[in-house]
């Protein structure tokens, strides 16, 4: 081949090459042409979550109390009350203690309990106790409760009021109350709150019996020994006779006391003096004449009952323990004949079977003294 050809192939090459690496220097550095863009490098992070906070958690706890009382009060009743005042709470957002106190001046202490609320509703009965010495109680007035609730971490005052209060007199009973079912419940017993047999009234009335003791044995017995044998009768039964004959002998004959005829029903509110003050105004009506005889037969260890058949009181005792019969007292026989006609018709024996037929077809409620003190039931003047 002619060299002249091959010359001029190989410039042909150079040039073509030259050309083409030209382009690719010349579009390679366009600064207009896009880059590819990098692939992101993916880490392993959980996203980041805003503060959440919710309201409650924010709220300090908030106690919620609720506060209900009596309007009006039997003395008599008190130491069987359900409630003077009851209380009922519990706590939003939380616990808290607080202090609950309840007073009536002049009647009760203070009463004061520490509550811890939670979201439990607390309730409480209470009952303050009452105050030492004389209630000064003779009539009836009003009254004021006087309740407080004090939140104790925080010093809050939650509650803080004045109650009126009716207060009826110390003599006033009530025998029946309505329950929350609307039933109406017998409230006899609370007139053991009546029963003083430790009254220095009673233990005079008691020596004034001895003396009409010694009359009927001609100075033979000159003491009351409850269910001791004398040795003197050869009844069983004529100890507790002649005892019981005894205290009615002295009501009637020592102290004068005399049958006040004024009308007695179990069928509403009563006023009913206490054994000291029917002794010293010698009158009394079938309860209080009852109430009498009962608290000396009482005094001296006796088993002894109040009897009430429709619109009347008697007292029966027992003739021995766990006998089942009965001496039935009629306390209003004043005067009491001074002869044997006259004590028995006053206190007259029933055997078991002639007591439950008295009691059921009468038909009678009968009130165990001994229940006073098995229900804290005692007479007020403290």
């Amino acid at each position: 081949m002619p060299a002249a050809l091959i010359a001029g192939i190989a410039a042909a090459a150079v040039l073509i090459c030259g050309g083409i690496g030209a382009y690719f220097l010349f579009f390679r550095n366009d600064p207009e042409e896009p880059k590819e863009p990098d692939e992101p490098v993916l880490e392993d992070v959980e996203p980041a979550l805003p503060d959440v906070i919710y309201t409650y958690m924010t709220k300090q706890p908030e106690p919620v109390i609720e506060i209900t009382s009596v309007d009006s009060l039997f003395p008599s009743n008190y130491r069987s009350l359900d409630a003077l005042v009851t209380f009922a709470g519990y706590c939003d957002y939380g616990e808290t203690d607080v202090m609950v106190e309840v007073e009536v001046p002049g009647f009760t202490q203070q009463y004061s309990q520490r509550v811890h609320l939670g979201r439990q509703i607390t309730k409480l009965r209470i009952v303050p106790p009452l105050i030492l010495g004389d209630l000064n109680l003779d009539s009836a007035k009003t009254a004021q409760i006087i309740v407080s609730v004090t939140d104790i971490d925080t010093g809050k005052i939650l509650e803080q009021e004045s109650r009126k209060l009716e207060l009826y007199s110390k003599f006033d009973i009530i025998w029946w109350i309505e329950d929350a079912e609307g039933e109406w419940i017998f409230t006899g017993e609370d007139v053991l709150a009546w029963m003083t047999p430790d009254a220095p009234e009673i233990v005079q009335l008691q020596r004034d019996a001895i003396d009409y003791l010694s009359f009927i044995t001609n100075g033979q017995l000159d003491s009351l020994i409850g269910y001791q044998n004398y040795g003197y009768f050869e009844n069983k039964y004529s100890d507790t006779w002649v005892q019981a004959v005894s205290i009615q002998g002295a009501m009637s004959d020592t102290r004068k006391v005399r049958y006040n005829m004024a009308s007695f029903t179990l069928d509403s509110q009563q006023r009913v003096n206490l054994p000291a003050d029917t002794l010293n105004s010698r009158s009394g009506l079938c309860i209080e004449t009852s109430l009498v005889v009962a608290s000396a037969l009482q005094s001296a260890d006796m088993n002894v009952f109040l009897v009430f058949p429709p619109g009347h009181a008697q007292v029966a005792v027992e003739a021995k323990p766990n006998t089942g019969d009965y001496y039935l007292i009629e306390t209003t026989i004043l005067p009491m004949a001074r002869d044997l006609g006259g004590w028995n018709k006053a206190v007259r024996y029933m055997s078991k079977e002639e007591w439950y037929d008295y009691i059921e077809n009468s038909p009678c409620y009968v009130v165990d003294a001994a229940l006073g003190e098995k229900l804290g039931i005692r007479a007020l003047n403290n």
